[in-house]
């Protein structure tokens, strides 16, 4: 890809609001504590489109909100953050919405509360949904509604049929062990890129012998928070450290670092600068609220 030729990418999966509570000391059943409580923008997919299109993609996603309000100031915050949305709210759904309960070390527990009517079905797919577009990235979350699997299938098939690279992201270890493993790899590959977390990466490989991985793709990238991230490709790896920061809140840091790695890679095609490209794009958003901070602040600590 020419260097002044913007990366084409589509954003499969989830779209939600998050609404996020932070307190220091933990909830007391039964009764109050000081805290913080914010609403964001949110969803992995989602996530993964606002900042890869801040990095410079030309960005498709495709997702499904419902026919409410939190769906239309959803679709003007990705009209505003220069995201193509190409599909129809849905009549009489509500749109995703994901509880997200913040510790005081900056982990997090989600409650997803998900209108089944948000789910793709085989009828949505549309070959001229994918042409044109360089790489698909999908999420775990779109596998895991199994009422979304044909569609997918049929996705990654056209997908493959014209030469799009394709990415993917589990996204949860705990819904990838409900889903199941084998069922899991034998829908979702071969890949280009495979994007996961330590966690995940334990569950795909069996042990840590993750070269294993790259039976499934021909790029893994593993994150490991604070301890950076690796990838694996061609009998190589290559494995760097994080750019230190404070942690606030990992929410949708995972997101943030697979835009900034497959933006760079797209751009320039180098290992290395993809992973620094993650990897400065993770630590800003850990250390900020929500998972879509603002931009302003991302481009003034890089000056």
């Amino acid at each position: 890809m020419s260097a002044d030729k913007k990366p084409r990418i589509i954003s499969l999966g989830d779209i939600a609001w998050d609404f996020l509570l932070e307190t220091p000391q933990g909830l007391f059943w039964g009764s109050d504590v000081p805290g913080r409580v914010e609403f964001s923008y949110g969803g992995s997919a989602c996530n993964f489109a606002v900042w890869a299109s801040r990095c410079g993609a030309k960005i498709r996603l495709l997702g499904k909100v419902g026919k409410d309000l939190l769906g239309e100031l959803m679709l003007q915050h990705l009209k505003e953050e220069g995201v193509e949305f190409p599909l129809s709210p849905v009549p009489g759904a509500r749109t995703a919405r994901i509880g997200v309960l913040v510790s005081a070390n900056g982990e997090r527990a989600m409650v997803m509360d998900k209108d089944p009517h948000l789910a793709f079905s085989p009828e949505d797919f549309a070959p001229q949904l994918f042409e044109g577009y360089d790489l698909l990235f999908f999420t775990g979350y779109t596998v895991f509604n199994r009422s979304s699997v044909n569609f997918l299938g049929k996705a990654l098939s056209h997908a493959r049929k014209i030469g799009i690279l394709i990415a993917f992201d589990p996204s949860s270890f705990h819904l990838m062990e409900e889903f199941g493993y084998q069922e899991l790899i034998e829908l979702v590959t071969p890949l280009d890129f495979l994007m996961l977390n330590e966690e995940e990466a334990l569950i795909f490989a069996g042990d840590k012998d993750f070269s294993r991985l790259c039976a499934f793709a021909k790029t893994v990238v593993i994150k490991r928070g604070a301890g950076g991230a690796t990838a694996l490709w061609n009998k190589e790896e290559l494995s760097l450290p994080a750019f230190p920061a404070p942690v606030s809140d990992t929410t949708g840091a995972g997101d943030a670092f697979d835009a900034g790695f497959l933006v760079k890679f797209l751009q320039c095609g180098d290992i290395k600068q993809a992973l620094e490209g993650g990897n400065r794009l993770g630590a800003y958003v850990v250390s900020h609220f929500g998972a879509q901070p603002s931009i302003k602040g991302f481009l003034k600590e890089r000056r």
